[in-house]
């Protein structure tokens, strides 16, 4: 059995990083989709690794996986008022292992409903021009809640997952800040 650990990223983590990401998005730059993630700079995962809660899976010492949380308070425009998942990815060496299902499930479960008591967790992705990523999140329990099409022919679809259902409040959910009202509720 390997030896998993899901820790915080550091600063001396962003070149690993920034070589996993580039991997693991590779399919998605193919297909036109230019999210800060699928092309982030070994500068943005530093920014990314200061300013947000970024987590890293190892295995065996090794950085498989990797998840970031971006937070309601955060300075700049938040997405959402429930915490934001992003930049999650799992090296394509690893994939069909459950690796990115066991990040993702630490995240959802023990720090944001278990720790930071989130009543929700907000996510966004590709809805056409890599709509797998949507079926896997719908598994997962997520719902859409927010669609848009973007500049480049792709479907955005903005999803949530109730952590903690007696302390959720959909009034809560709205448009990202960059969507300029579009909606399909």
């Amino acid at each position: 059995m390997s030896q998993v650990n899901i820790r915080m990223a550091t600063l001396d983590d962003a070149e690993a990083l920034h070589a996993l990401m580039h991997r693991a998005f590779t399919p998605l730059r193919a297909v036109g989709i230019d999210w800060p993630s699928v092309n982030a700079t070994l500068e943005m995962i530093q920014d990314n690794i200061q300013n947000n809660a970024a987590y890293v899976l190892e295995v065996e010492g090794k950085i498989v996986s990797t998840l970031s949380i971006r937070f309601p308070w955060e300075p700049s425009q938040p997405v959402s008022k429930y915490p934001f998942v992003w930049w999650f990815a799992t090296d394509p060496d690893y994939g069909g292992v459950g690796y990115g299902n066991q990040m993702m499930t630490y995240v959802e479960e023990t720090i944001l409903r278990d720790t930071l008591k989130a009543p929700a967790v907000v996510l966004g992705t590709s809805a056409r021009k890599m709509s797998w990523l949507k079926d896997v999140y719908e598994r997962r329990g997520y719902e859409t809640f927010f669609s848009f099409e973007d500049e480049t022919g792709d479907e955005g679809a903005m999803m949530v997952k109730v952590l903690i259902p007696e302390r959720y409040n959909k009034d809560l959910l709205a448009p990202p800040p960059w969507a300029q009202g579009e909606s399909s509720y």
